[in-house]
């Protein structure tokens, strides 16, 4: 699904700005990105692939219940499930189990860091940013082992 990579690319770079700027997602960003998933999800249906349709609500589901709990915890913002939403859409289930293990790492790195830096409990970041970083990482990983 080029045609949803190429949206989800953009959508990610536009969230993960209005995200460490505003500390928001537009909601804008998360209709586009649905609208996407509706136009490709009707591509695969006429092409009869219900497989990976099937895949691409699998992913976007999942991704909706991890970020579901940390969002009743007010651990994150309403933008940030929804967008985790997308996300598993418009990658599939094959592209969103390896961008999970991306952004588990990309998480884990920068909380060290933070702690780190700031050496006392850190207040709510903006993940918009690092979901951003870790589905380019993904891409770019996927794209290296193939040369």
């Amino acid at each position: 699904m080029l045609f949803g990579k190429i949206i989800l690319g953009g959508l990610l770079l536009a969230g993960a700005g209005t995200d460490l700027a505003r500390r928001r997602i537009p909601n804008t960003l998360i209709c586009i990105g649905l609208s996407a998933f509706a136009v490709a999800a009707l591509l695969l249906l006429i092409r009869g692939d219900t497989a990976s349709l099937t895949g691409c609500l699998g992913a976007g589901a999942l991704a909706f219940a991890i970020h579901l709990a940390p969002w009743f915890m007010r651990g994150m913002g309403a933008g940030d499930v929804k967008l985790a939403l997308v996300i598993g859409l418009l990658s599939g289930w094959e592209d969103w189990t390896g961008f999970l293990g991306m952004y588990c790492a990309v998480l884990l790195a920068a909380s060290g860091i933070l702690l780190i830096l700031v050496r006392k409990k850190p207040k709510a970041l903006p993940l918009a940013p690092f979901m951003a970083a870790a589905w380019y990482l993904h891409h770019l990983a996927r794209l290296l082992a193939r040369l």
